[in-house]
C-alpha cells in the first residue's frame, strides 16, 4: 500500500525497490511506474527514477555520487568511491580489463567451458547456475586472482550474505545486517592472508601487480588494496554468473530466438549484437543506488543534497520510448542503448570481461546440444538484495 501523503503536498506515485515481491516479475510493476512517472517516492525518503532517458542522465550526473547514505562496507568501498579519489584508482584496476587483456584469456575462458559441459552433457540433467554458471565465473576471476581451486566453494559460501552490503544499509533489517558483516569480516581475514603470502612470493597475476602497486607509494595505498581485490573477485563472478543463467532462461523462454541463435552462432561464441539483447532483457544489476551531493533537478524536479536516489536500470532497459516491443527479447535489436553496465564514471569495470564469459559459455551450450529442456516448475529468483536479479538454480536437460 502506498503512504499517505503529508498534508499540503502533491501526491507522487509510489515505488518499493526492496519489495519482496519484486523478485518474481519486476517488469510490470514497472511499467506501472513509468507510466504514472519519470520520478516516484518510495521509503526513507528515496526518490526513485523509472524512465531510461532520466537514468541515464542521473547516472552521468557527477552530482548524484554515493556518499554516507549509500557508501557501501569498506569491502565494497572502492564501488561507492566519488571524485577526487574515484578516478585514478580506476585507472589503476582497468589495466587488468583492457581489450588486449582481455581478449588474451578467451582460448582459457573457452577450455574452461568445455570442460564444464564434457560434464554437464555426461549428466544431461544438470544445474546450469551451480553446475555451469558458478564454477566458470569462479574459475575465470579466481585465475586472474592465482586462488587455488579447491577454495573457491568457499569464496562462493561467503557471497549471498556479503552481497546484501550492495544495498544501502537502511534498507537491510538487524539481522542480515550482522550476518553481512560477520560474513565480510571473514572475507576480509581471508584476503589479508592471500595479500600476506603474495607480498613474500609474488607471481604473475593480478593480486601480485596490485600489491606492487599498493607498496609503490603510487595512488593506490595499502588502505586501498583489500576493498580493490574484494569487489574485483566477489562482484566480478556474482553477476557475470547470473548474466549466463538469465540470458539462458531468456533464451529458453523465447524458442525462436534460441533456434536463430543456435543457426547463426555455430561457431560458438554469441556476437556483440545478442549479448546487448541478453543484458538488456533481464539485467543482472536491476538497481543502483546514489545521493544527491549537490542540489540537482531529475525529471523537472529540483533535488536537494542528501536526497537519496534509487536508479531502475532494469525499468529503463524495458522503456518503450526506447526500445521497440520491450518485453520481447529480440537477438538481433540495434541500436540498443541499455544501462545494464550503468554509464558515466561507475561504467562497469568487468564488462568486457563479463561479455566474453557470457558470450562464450552461452555460445558454446547452443553449438555443443541439439536440445536444452527447462525442467517442470516454477523458476525462483533470488531475493538477496534487490540491486540483483538471478535465478536461484536452473535445471535442465541436456541433449
Amino acid at each position: 500500500m502506498n503512504p499517505p501523503p503529508a498534508p499540503g503536498l502533491a501526491v507522487r506515485p509510489y515505488f518499493d525497490p526492496f519489495d519482496p515481491d519484486l523478485h518474481t516479475d519486476p517488469y510490470a510493476r514497472y511499467a506501472s511506474a513509468r507510466g504514472a512517472a519519470a520520478l516516484c517516492e518510495g521509503p526513507h525518503g528515496l526518490m526513485v527514477v523509472t524512465r531510461h532517458a532520466e537514468v541515464s542522465q542521473a547516472l552521468r550526473d557527477n552530482r548524484l555520487g554515493h556518499g554516507p547514505l549509500t557508501a557501501p562496507n569498506r569491502i565494497f568501498s572502492f564501488l561507492g568511491m566519488d571524485p577526487p579519489d574515484h578516478g585514478p584508482l580506476r585507472r589503476i584496476a582497468a589495466r587488468f580489463f583492457s581489450p588486449s587483456a582481455i581478449s588474451a584469456l578467451a582460448p582459457r575462458i573457452a577450455a574452461f567451458v568445455d570442460d564444464l559441459l564434457d560434464v554437464a552433457l555426461e549428466k544431461q540433467h544438470v544445474d546450469l547456475l551451480t553446475d555451469f554458471a558458478y564454477p566458470l565465473s569462479l574459475r575465470v576471476v579466481c585465475g586472474l586472482f592465482a586462488l587455488p581451486e579447491e577454495e573457491q566453494p568457499w569464496i562462493r559460501e561467503q557471497t549471498p550474505p556479503i552481497a546484501r552490503l550492495l544495498d544501502p544499509p537502511y534498507a537491510l533489517a538487524e539481522h542480515d545486517l550482522a550476518a553481512a558483516h560477520s560474513a565480510a569480516a571473514g572475507f576480509v581475514t581471508y584476503l589479508h592472508r592471500k595479500i600476506n603470502g603474495r607480498r613474500r612470493r609474488p607471481g604473475p597475476d593480478a593480486l601480485s601487480a596490485l600489491i606492487a602497486e599498493a607498496d609503490s607509494g603510487s595512488t593506490m595505498t595499502r588502505h586501498d588494496l583489500l576493498p580493490m581485490c574484494a569487489l574485483l573477485l566477489m562482484a566480478g563472478y556474482e553477476t557475470t554468473a547470473n548474466l549466463i543463467t538469465n540470458g539462458a532462461l531468456a533464451l529458453l523462454h523465447h524458442p525462436d530466438q534460441l533456434a536463430a541463435a543456435r543457426g547463426e552462432f555455430g561457431s560458438g561464441q554469441l556476437d556483440g549484437t545478442a549479448m546487448n539483447e541478453l543484458l538488456r532483457y533481464d539485467s543482472s544489476i536491476q538497481i543502483t543506488f546514489r545521493t544527491v551531493q549537490r542540489p540537482a533537478v531529475i525529471a523537472g524536479t529540483p533535488l536537494d543534497a542528501g536526497t537519496p536516489v534509487a536508479l531502475l536500470i532494469g525499468s529503463a532497459n524495458h522503456d518503450p520510448r526506447v526500445f521497440a516491443r520491450p518485453g520481447q527479447l529480440d537477438l538481433g535489436r540495434a541500436p540498443n542503448p541499455h544501462l545494464s553496465f550503468g554509464a558515466g564514471i561507475h561504467y562497469c569495470l568487468g564488462a568486457p570481461l563479463a561479455r566474453l564469459e557470457a558470450s562464450l559459455a552461452l555460445g558454446r551450450l547452443l553449438a555443443r546440444t541439439r536440445s536444452i529442456e527447462l525442467s517442470p516448475g516454477p523458476v525462483r529468483h533470488k531475493d538477496i538484495t534487490a540491486t540483483i536479479r538471478g535465478v536461484t538454480e536452473l535445471p535442465v536437460t541436456l541433449t
